[in-house]
């Protein structure tokens, strides 16, 4: 693939992290063609404009400014956004969210610390790699305190935080996106010379950067009983800050016994830069993510060329949402929703996966006592159901884990959208969340369907055959398969193809 890069340039603007160059993919993976191109905050409009005319594949986006920031970054990402295009990397969301903002939503979710007791931190409320902060940014007593809010307003029109410094190992974890699913890399732990005072324990600018590269400041993997505990932590902080799409962050712990301390999540990792520096992402790249950094890459490609078909499906689904009943009324569903409805139970709570305008939720409350919950990826087709109690917008498999449990699970003309990996790992979330039954209708979707798809230009909505994965899948304990019958369920608008497809129902034994 031919991959455009966009760095924020630091020509003429004097940054702080101009010592450290640039990120560059191509110095570690070989199996693409990367440009790199240096964005002013300037010309930025107009050096995006460009390379939005050029033949690129793919877009990472590595600008890193804040709005008062001299380089390039929110206001260029921004714009990069409105032209539509897919990009790897920060949203302009992320790169605005401030340490405050991350503090009020992790509150609840993850360990974050206090603001009373000294001794006390002074941050900058925004911005990359500590910068203004020092060993003196940790204050004993009111008076330091105030010298040091005094010097970091001075230097950050951006506002401040003061937080309690927890004393402890310094750790950091890099999550990855992986079809949706947040992943946490192997932690590492900081190491800091021996004279290190437990209050200087801390990556101010110039450990981080400059004591790092030296190898004064080193780090090694983590290893010890609180691994799990110590991903767990990391993913959660991710999650919390509802950034998915961006395909990765480093989220900055401290380890105080047992606690674990979430003190941050940086949208800027360093990685990809220049071989044979001592910054630790690098490091876990290359000896810990499977296939090392061309492994990391293909990860982030694949991972984003999902989203972007998921986006495309729900733009394809927002269009058509006022006539979407219509449409159905043409299908086979209805009749095979409603058979199944007249033969088996649905009394009680229904989550519904792919619900659409709640066309699925009308057919069973026609027949029996249900409340509703649904999960959809289109905003305007979720209008229309009014009926349903409760509906939450994004992907089901990113949804699921958050939402608990219902006493009957149904899924008719979503599934086809879900490769192998998620379609099984959708699959086992109804078993696990469903105390009665699971009801799915599974299309036969042929080669020859989606090469017409893309002969009509619509390669983006390709779709998969889950059946032989269904008929081939282990039934949990306590389950039986009660229902199986295939049918005609609907004809493709854009290709004409007929699609046949399995309804399928599962239910608990009786005890």
């Amino acid at each position: 693939m031919k991959i455009c890069v966009l760095l924020s340039s630091y020509e003429g603007v004097g940054s702080d992290f101009q010592d450290y160059g640039y990120q560059d993919p191509s110095l570690y993976v070989k199996q693409h063609d990367f440009v790199l191109r240096y964005i002013t905050k300037d010309t930025a409009v107009q050096q995006i404009d460009e390379v939005c005319e050029e033949n690129f594949d793919l877009l990472i986006n590595f600008l890193w400014g804040q709005r008062i920031d001299a380089v390039a970054g929110i206001d260029a990402v921004e714009y990069l956004e409105s032209k539509g295009v897919p990009f790897i990397g920060n949203s302009s969301k992320f790169l605005s969210i401030s340490k405050a903002d991350f503090k009020k939503a992790a509150a609840g979710i993850v360990l974050v610390p206090g603001e009373s007791k000294f001794p006390l931190i002074v941050k900058p409320a925004t911005g990359s790699g500590s910068l203004h902060m020092t060993e003196k940014s940790v204050c004993h007593n009111p008076n330091e305190l105030e010298e040091q809010i005094a010097l970091l307003k001075s230097k950050t029109p951006d506002g401040i935080i003061v937080e309690e410094f927890i004393e402890g190992e310094e750790i950091s974890v890099m999550v990855v996106e992986v079809d949706d699913e947040a992943i946490a890399m192997n932690p590492i732990v900081y190491e800091f010379p021996a004279e290190t005072t437990p209050t200087q324990m801390f990556l101010h600018f110039n450990k981080k950067f400059y004591a790092a590269d030296q190898g004064t400041v080193k780090f090694h993997l983590f290893q010890g009983d609180i691994l799990d505990r110590l991903k767990e932590t990391a993913c959660k902080a991710y999650q919390a800050l509802n950034v998915s799409g961006c395909g990765y962050a480093r989220i900055d712990i401290r380890a105080s016994g047992e606690d674990l301390y979430v003190l941050g999540v940086n949208p800027t990792p360093a990685f990809f830069y220049k071989l044979g520096t001592n910054f630790g992402d690098d490091y876990v790249i290359s000896h810990c993510f499977p296939g090392g950094h061309e492994g990391f890459m293909e990860t982030l490609i694949k991972t984003k060329l999902r989203s972007s078909q998921m986006l495309e499906v729900k733009k394809t689904y927002d269009l058509m949402s006022d006539k979407y009943n219509d449409i159905m009324h043409t299908r086979n569903y209805p009749k095979v929703v409603s058979d199944i409805a007249a033969r088996y139970s649905f009394q009680g709570s229904v989550l519904d996966l792919g619900c659409g305008t709640g066309e699925v939720g009308t057919l069973i409350q026609a027949v029996h006592n249900a409340t509703l919950t649904g999960i959809d990826i289109s905003p305007k087709m979720v209008v229309h159901a009014k009926h349903y109690e409760k509906v939450y917008l994004g992907e089901m498999q990113n949804i699921m884990p958050f939402v608990g449990n219902f006493d009957h699970v149904v899924s008719f003309g979503a599934l086809l959208f879900l490769q192998k990996e998620m379609f099984l790992n959708v699959l086992d979330r109804c078993f696990a969340q469903s105390r009665h039954s699971i009801t799915v209708g599974i299309e036969d979707i042929s080669d020859e369907f989606n090469k017409h798809l893309a002969e009509v230009g619509k390669e983006q909505l390709h779709t998969y055959n889950n059946t032989p994965i269904i008929d081939f899948y282990t039934i949990p304990e306590g389950w039986r398969l009660v229902h199986k019958q295939r049918d005609f369920f609907w004809t493709s608008p854009s290709t004409g193809d007929e699609v046949y497809g399995t309804a399928y129902r599962f239910e608990t034994l009786e005890k």
